[in-house]
């Protein structure tokens, strides 16, 4: 956790500016727009299907437009409420997190500014799980 948070603390509006402004940006990069975007509850918008048929989630509009976009992400993110995350948020993310390209040091070759990202949002995955199973523990432990 104490990473993620000197992560951040190493992030410019201009790095986000840098990621919001990515005209092709890489898988990475998109799985981290995702992540972000199921961290903070921001749904994603829905546009027509490269095959006309229907419409598709876009997670990258909504992380630029909504999050990418926020002067005070990186201080929202610092600021983000890790002791009580949604199960819901754990589980939709999840997917992600267990990808391989959803991993720090392959973000980086495509953006430094998303590779912080990245370890925040896994950050906030591993205390989410390390808190539920140390709280009721140390609950337990109160009471006796």
């Amino acid at each position: 956790y104490e990473a993620a948070v000197e992560a951040l603390s190493k992030l410019t509006k201009a790095d986000v500016g840098e990621v919001r402004g990515m005209k092709t940006p890489s898988v990475g990069v998109l799985l981290t727009a995702q992540a972000t975007c199921i961290m903070f509850e921001v749904k994603p918008y829905k546009v027509a299907a490269p095959d006309g048929k229907g419409k598709v989630d876009d997670w990258w509009g909504a992380a630029k437009g909504e999050l990418l976009s926020d002067p005070k992400l990186i201080d929202r993110m610092k600021e983000f409420d890790k002791d009580n995350i949604p199960e819901a948020v754990i589980t939709k993310v999840m997917p992600l997190y267990i990808t391989e390209d959803f991993e720090p040091e392959k973000i980086k070759k495509s953006s430094l500014a998303a590779m912080g990202i990245c370890k925040w949002v896994r950050a906030m995955v591993v205390y989410d799980k390390v808190a539920k199973e140390v709280g009721p523990k140390k609950r337990k432990l109160a009471a006796a």
